[in-house]
């Protein structure tokens, strides 16, 4: 399962933790209010022409640490034809400037994960992401990430970046468009999302869709929640 030719797309995809910006890929520089926590999970398919069908599922705990810092415990599950990898990865991110409704806010994302491919969890990934949010107009921000990643069992380190705006449509009614890819796989994906917040503040509803460019064709879905308490 470790080299099947879609789950490291997908891992970028789908499965990087997003402490605050699902349905995105692409974080956000927003962070937990303190004393406040999230329950998060969704369900991701994707398949790449001619190879089969990988499915992702994944549950999030996450919880306002200081005014700027949250921390998360992230669990996900990966499996295509028969076979399957578990992820286990301690996340945080931290503001480091916050420029309210109408200034650019900066935040570090970083984080320390294991995977289980059947021989046991072993130690595997560390990454940092830095991460921008800046309101272009009322309604729309914009996002942008620029990412390294190491992993120890691949003996190998990844940069990625993301590109992603994202519009108020209304009071509970999100919706999102997004760029990103990384300098291995170099065939950007394009996705789209849909969030619905139904009760203010406490649950929101989500989707995306998403294509990867080049060939073999590749694509991928998730539909999600998240519950505040």
């Amino acid at each position: 399962m470790r080299h099947h030719p879609l789950l490291s797309a997908l891992l970028l995809s789908l499965s990087l933790p997003a402490l605050a910006g699902r349905p995105a890929a692409t974080e956000d520089a927003g962070t937990i209010s303190p004393g406040v926590c999230e329950l998060e999970s969704y369900l991701g398919h994707g398949r790449e022409d001619g190879t089969p069908s990988v499915g992702v599922q994944s549950l999030q705990l996450g919880c306002g640490a200081t005014e700027h810092t949250q921390l998360a415990l992230l669990g996900q599950r990966a499996h295509s034809a028969g076979s399957s990898v578990r992820s286990l990865t301690l996340a945080g991110k931290s503001r480091l400037i916050d420029g309210g409704d109408d200034g650019a806010s900066i935040a570090l994302a970083y984080g320390l994960g294991a995977t289980d491919d059947g021989a046991g969890l072993r130690s595997d990934q560390s990454y940092v992401n830095g991460v921008v949010s800046w309101p272009m107009a009322p309604g729309f921000v914009l996002h942008g990430n620029l990412g390294w990643t190491r992993s120890r069992q691949a003996h190998a380190s990844t940069t990625s970046w993301a590109l992603a705006v994202e519009h108020a449509a209304s009071g509970q009614w999100d919706l999102m468009g997004e760029l990103f890819d990384n300098d291995r796989t170099r065939r950007p994906w394009i996705q789209a999302g849909v969030r619905w917040n139904p009760l203010p503040n406490r649950l929101w509803l989500d989707a995306s869709w998403g294509w990867q460019t080049g060939h073999p064709r590749a694509r991928a879905m998730t539909l999600g929640l998240r519950f505040a308490f």
